[in-house]
This record gives C-alpha cells, sequence and structure tokens, in this order.
C-alpha cells in the first residue's frame, strides 16, 4: 500500500461556449479518451476539474470507469426544468471531483455571487459575471490518510469583491470541517493580486498551505503566472509538483492540469 496520494486541478475548457460540444474535439477525437489515459498514466488519486458541461460529463462517467467515479452537480442544477431550457448548457458547468477512492458523502455548494450594491450589480451585469459558483465538497476515504475533504471550486473572474466573498465563504467551509482539507480550483487570481495573497494568509493561519507553482496553468495568461491552485494541511509533505504540458494535451483546454505528489 503507498503512502503517497496524487491529487490535481484542471479547467477542462468548456469548449460549449464555441459550438455544441458533446466531448469530442473538432477532429471527432474522444476527449473523455484523453482524459481517461490522463488519470490512467499519472495515477492520479483525486483530481478536481473546472468547466465541465452535462453531455461531456455524461460521456465522461462512462469512460472512466472501473477505475474512477465523478461527482458534483452544476451550477443551475440538475432539475428537469433546466434540462429543458437548453439555455442553460452553455453556462451551466460544475466543479467535479474524479476519485478513484471511495466517496463516503459529497455535495455541490454554491457560493456567493449575486453584488450586495446596486452599482456592483449592474456593473455584473455588464461583464457578464452574473452566474452561480459551485465548490463541490466530497469526503474521501483514502488508504493511509484516512477520510479527506476534498473541496473543487472555480472562482468568479471578473469581480474582485465576488471573489472575496466567495474566498470568505470557502474558509467558513474549511474552518467546520472535521477532517483534513485539499482545496483545488481555478481562482482567476495571481500571487501578484492582494486580495489572493490574502487568502492564502488566511488559510496559513488555520493550518492550510499553498503549493508553490511557478508555472502558468492557464495558457493565454499574460504575466505567465498560475491561476489554478491547490492548498493542503501544513503538515503534509510534498514531494512533487508537476504542471504537465504534454503533447496530446494541447488541444485538449486551455490550461494546463497540476499534479502534486503527496505524503503525511
Amino acid at each position: 500500500m503507498k503512502d503517497f496520494i496524487i491529487i490535481g486541478t484542471m479547467n477542462i475548457q468548456n469548449k460549449y461556449k464555441i459550438t455544441d460540444y458533446d466531448g469530442l474535439d473538432e477532429k471527432g477525437n474522444d476527449n473523455a479518451q484523453l482524459l481517461n489515459r490522463f488519470l490512467i498514466e499519472n495515477s492520479v488519486d483525486i483530481l478536481g476539474t473546472q468547466e465541465l458541461v452535462r453531455e461531456f460529463i455524461d460521456r465522461i462517467k462512462e469512460t472512466i470507469k472501473p477505475n474512477y467515479k465523478i461527482y458534483g452537480n452544476f451550477r443551475f442544477g440538475s432539475s428537469r426544468l433546466v434540462k429543458k431550457l437548453e439555455i442553460f448548457d452553455k453556462f451551466n458547468e460544475t466543479a467535479s471531483i474524479i476519485s478513484k477512492h471511495l466517496v463516503l458523502k459529497n455535495k455541490t455548494v454554491t457560493l456567493p455571487w449575486i453584488p450586495k450594491k446596486p452599482k456592483d450589480l449592474w456593473k455584473s451585469i455588464k461583464v457578464g459575471s452574473l452566474r452561480p459558483r459551485v465548490a463541490t465538497i466530497a469526503l474521501v476515504e483514502v488508504p493511509n490518510f484516512g477520510k479527506i475533504n476534498f473541496i473543487n471550486t472555480h472562482l468568479d473572474h471578473k469581480m474582485s469583491i465576488i471573489q472575496i466573498r466567495q474566498m470568505n465563504h470557502i474558509i467558513n467551509i474549511i474552518k467546520k470541517s472535521k477532517y483534513p482539507v485539499i482545496l483545488t480550483g481555478d481562482f482567476n487570481m495571481t500571487l501578484a493580486m492582494p486580495r489572493f495573497k490574502l487568502f492564502i494568509d488566511k488559510l496559513e493561519s488555520i493550518g492550510y498551505k499553498w503549493v508553490p507553482n511557478e508555472h502558468i496553468t492557464w495558457k493565454h495568461q499574460k504575466d505567465k503566472m498560475p491561476i489554478d491552485h491547490i492548498f493542503i494541511p501544513q503538515t503534509w509533505n510534498i514531494e512533487q509538483v508537476e504542471v504537465l504540458t504534454d503533447k496530446y494535451l494541447d488541444k485538449f483546454s486551455d490550461h494546463y492540469p497540476i499534479l502534486v505528489k503527496i505524503s503525511k
């Protein structure tokens, strides 16, 4: 039995925004198969994902069997009404968690996403930022590690006041956890932003550390700094950090995945 785990975060890229997307790329390649290859070749234990849409998830669920299962609900939920209103499909993303280990329970929570002040609400509407953001929480039973609350999210990308509210909400979730937490996600912020540095400081004050990474994770990031991040308990050891730029993943997403090897 191994005494380490490999966890990661990966923004899959919502290609539905470009065209009706069913998990196939423009050449007909099955991206669900590429994701499965990525999981198996890198012996990933748990992966936080962002921007998955319904059609792609349906394909992934079948493709990653029997080694992995996927967990997490959608921004706008999964009711019959939402499914009928196809206009939501373009934005009805998940922050899903993929795990090879037993998930005892899981839930998806909505983060604060509506500004409190009328002027900020109007700005949010104008910049196209007014839509729900979620975090998925999975209680995972991991050999040699015990129970872990794995939290995965994707924060607002345009309004700092919303990002701050969302980060504070996540901190409150972590504070209430009875088990060690691993936090992954696309935070849409870099270390150059004071609000994100403050978030790191707040997490440090309650026993969690940022996994150091200087490699770009969103391919179009101008300052060449990562916007995807991972946090783990301070007492755990970081054995290896890797941002994968493999050729077969070139057109899979506009993000590079991060993988971290962790021991206790």
